[in-house]
């Protein structure tokens, strides 16, 4: 996470992701780029094409002056962390992820409009359409969060090889600010009692291969029972409070097929905290040699460590 890209329309959310980004940059001695894209005006009153050009290159400048006054505010005009602005053109959004794959960006923060509820407002169609073809993660600022130094993060598993790469990111940014992560899995309440034991018994499996994978980090699980899962998320502080929630963003995932919808773009209406959606990354077969399978025919029991030791090997093998 050295270079963090800052889309911004000047609002006071935009703002509010620009200072997110900036607290993380420091921590990992990273750069900041700050991006406007604009769409150029077809005034009437202007005939060639040249004089087009010209005003849409000052235009641009203005907006330059712009985005520097907006660096200048935000950082005290302190070189602390160093900040680029740049003006891009529409179309915003394939402009916004363009930039990022040809310079080079970590990760997208960017502010989303409204974070009152679901059925009260709706996430702004640039941050969403960025959300759901960026290559990178996207860290999504709600409106009127308040910044605080984040010390709790969770963590929403699907059980998948893909996720390996996902947590370790996550994990890197939770190191930054020496958080405790909470690893969640959301099941459905309407299960009967011997599905949800199997469940239990997976997420146990699982929850010891991930403390064998990343030994050096103290994780926490959760299984949680949910018939809905959006409307368990707008609970979910009250049960396990935290700074920042992550998931990973699948074309087809568990809970898409299980509760419709798109659980990711929903997750970002209805979120209050930081939002961290990052892409599937899809491993190569050699690379999924040491990954960890739930065998559907055959989970040890939870207590019984040594079997566990064994699937996980005989798996890898």
């Amino acid at each position: 996470m050295k270079r963090i890209l800052v889309p911004t329309d000047f609002s006071p959310t935009a703002e509010r992701a620009f200072r997110v980004a900036m607290d993380i940059s420091k921590k990992t001695n990273g750069t900041v780029i700050l991006y406007h894209a604009h769409k150029p005006e077809k005034s009437e009153f202007l005939i060639s094409t040249e004089e087009k050009e010209q005003y849409t290159q000052q235009t641009e400048t203005n907006l330059l002056k712009k985005l520097q006054r907006l660096k200048k505010k935000v950082t005290d005009g302190t070189n602390e962390v160093p900040v680029s602005t740049i003006v891009g053109r529409t179309p915003v959004v394939d402009n916004i992820l363009g930039f990022a794959e040809y310079n080079h960006i970590d990760m997208i923060v960017m502010g989303t409009q409204g974070a009152s509820g679901l059925r009260k407002t709706i996430i702004g169609s640039v941050a969403s359409k960025v959300t759901d073809n960026a290559d990178i993660p996207v860290l999504l600022v709600p409106e009127k969060y308040a910044w605080q130094e984040p010390k709790r993060f969770v963590y929403a598993s699907n059980y998948v090889h893909s996720e390996k790469k996902a947590l370790s990111q996550f994990l890197a940014l939770a190191n930054l600010y020496n958080a405790k992560v909470t690893v969640i899995h959301f099941v459905n309440a309407y299960l009967n009692l011997e599905e949800k034991e199997k469940e239990r018994t997976a997420f146990d499996t699982y929850a010891f291969y991930l403390n064998k994978e990343f030994k050096n980090s103290e994780l926490n699980y959760k299984l949680l029972e949910s018939d809905s899962v959006i409307e368990s998320m707008e609970k979910l502080d009250k049960k396990i409070p935290f700074d920042i929630f992550a998931m990973v963003r699948r074309n087809k995932g568990f809970y898409e097929k299980f509760f419709l919808g798109s659980f990711t773009k929903n997750m970002a209406y209805i979120t209050k905290q930081l939002l961290l959606i990052i892409p599937e990354i899809k491993l190569l077969e050699a690379e999924k040699e040491d990954k960890i399978i739930i065998d559907s025919d055959y989970i040890p029991m939870p207590h019984d460590n040594l079997q566990i030791e064994k699937i996980i090997k005989r798996k890898s093998e």
